[in-house]
């Protein structure tokens, strides 16, 4: 098949939108390709060319390009240039082409290596900054100890699967602690999981389908980020400021775009650490409901607001998809958390659980169960205290050893610090030379679903002691010196 001349209109952009125009381009050059206004091997207009007919940085459309390399839509080569990929980027079998070859696309996200860091236990001699895990103290292990020990020698806990759903008692015991927040929550409305992060992929692929939009806050947790990115949905990014996110823009959104659901994590925003308020909250449910579009409600750090707010699902049980765990409350070994839904999508995130595990530990799931009742509500109090005092030497060291160029987020808890650079500054720069004097963190473009963060980056305070919080914060300082910042 011989390659095309360029046969459809120019991709048409609102500079007074509010989605970027590099994803403005995306998506209309994406619709294109799909529907075969733009057939395969059709060759696109230089990167340099296009931008110029549509009065753009050159580096807008390479970002749109780029999007379109990972979809697999467009292929590009040095001295060709880009043209349509051939069968959607599938390429041609043949016998010498080996069968690994011919997979079709596979979205890994933008930064696949950051969940791995996340989840990693070793970092050498570094001070490590980057798990998000509950502190050493105060230690739920002694009181969780005895709990497993009741439940250790009864084999129909440690013998058997349990049901798909959940271990009963667990979850009574979960829709309880729910209605204390608010919640019109029974047994039956609860989804146990093997940890929240499988309740995202069970939403992401319930919910939506490749190619549909859904709405996230900017910056969000980079985890879902790389969820909803591998099964295909397109992210429209909302702003979050010290009051949450900003509903004034979903409104927006919302007048124009029909989104599959609108993801947020209300209380103790991982990574900006900030709540939502009041307002905002009854907001956007309002919106939801209008628009007839679903919330998904990430919680996993509700329960250790100094002063807790109910869950978005009590303001609404028919338009909220609630998640939350217990790794940030108690122990994220444990990978144990729970989904709850409106009743007309139940069955169907039960089904896509039973085909990825068929059910969660009974084991652990008994064990934990015994200790809600027996340890947990002392164990929370002495948890938020906990991280109130290490933000508070935190920011003590920062004041001290950083230069006041480096921003703070207004108004954070619980267990993460965001912070912004000077512009004269990037936040990988200064990630090279913190690791060269002992010390790591997150960057902060992986926690934007489109451009952004290169001047941002994400503190975890809890997985290290109280001394090596000093110290590790002394060590950055050190690298902000070495890299020039005022």
């Amino acid at each position: 098949m011989r390659e095309m001349g360029w046969p459809a209109a120019m991709p048409s952009i609102d500079r007074d939108s509010i989605v970027p125009i590099y994803q403005q381009i995306y998506e209309e050059l994406r619709e294109a390709i799909l529907t075969g206004t733009l057939p395969e091997l059709t060759r696109l207009p230089p990167e340099r060319t296009l931008a110029e007919k549509l009065n753009v940085n050159r580096s807008t459309v390479v970002h749109a390009y780029r999007e379109l390399v990972t979809d697999g839509l467009i292929e590009q080569r040095v001295g060709s240039g880009s043209r349509v990929a051939r069968a959607a980027g599938h390429p041609p079998r043949s016998a010498d082409v080996p069968w690994w070859v011919t997979l079709p696309p596979w979205r890994v996200g933008s930064f696949p290596q950051v969940l791995g860091e996340l989840a990693a236990t070793i970092h050498g001699e570094r001070i490590s900054f980057v798990q998000g895990v509950p502190p050493v103290e105060p230690s739920p292990l002694g009181e969780l100890a005895k709990s497993f020990a009741r439940v250790a020698n009864d084999p129909s806990y440690v013998l058997t699967y349990g049901d798909s759903e959940g271990h009963a008692p667990l979850r009574e015991a979960i829709a309880a602690r729910m209605r204390s927040r608010g919640c019109e929550t029974t047994a039956r409305d609860v989804l146990v999981l093997t940890g929240s992060t499988q309740g995202i992929t069970l939403v992401a692929q319930s919910l939506a389908e490749p190619g549909d939009e859904i709405i996230v806050e900017a910056p969000t947790y980079p985890g879902a980020l790389q969820i909803f990115q591998i099964a295909g949905l397109r992210a429209i990014p909302v702003a979050v400021d010290e009051d949450g996110m900003r509903v004034d823009h979903v409104e927006a959104i919302l007048r124009t775009r029909r989104p599959r659901f609108i993801y947020t994590m209300p209380a103790l925003h991982n990574p900006t650490g900030v709540t939502m308020n009041d307002d905002r909250r009854e907001r956007l449910v309002t919106l939801a409901q209008r628009a007839r579009v679903p919330i998904v409600e990430d919680d996993p750090y509700g329960e250790l607001v100094q002063h807790p707010r109910g869950p978005l699902a009590a303001l609404s049980s028919d338009y909220v998809v609630y998640l939350s765990t217990f790794s940030k409350t108690i122990a994220p070994s444990l990978r144990l958390g729970w989904i709850t839904a409106p009743r007309t999508i139940f069955e169907r995130l039960l089904l896509r659980k039973q085909s990825y595990d068929m059910a969660t530990s009974l084991y652990v799931q008994a064990g934990v169960r015994d200790y809600l009742e027996t340890a947990y509500d002392a164990h929370l109090p002495r948890l938020r205290a906990e991280l109130e005092a290490r933000r508070a030497i935190a920011r003590d060291a920062i004041a001290e050893h950083w230069p006041k160029t480096m921003r703070l987020a207004k108004g954070g808890g619980g267990f993460y610090l965001w912070l912004t650079a000077p512009r004269e500054m990037r936040a990988r720069a200064l990630l090279d030379a913190a690791e060269r004097n002992g010390a790591t963190f997150l960057f902060g473009e992986a926690f934007f679903a489109a451009s952004g963060g290169d001047h941002n980056f994400r503190m975890a305070i809890t997985p290290v002691s109280r001394e090596e919080l000093v110290s590790g914060i002394e060590r950055i300082g050190a690298a902000i010196a070495s890299v020039g910042a005022r």
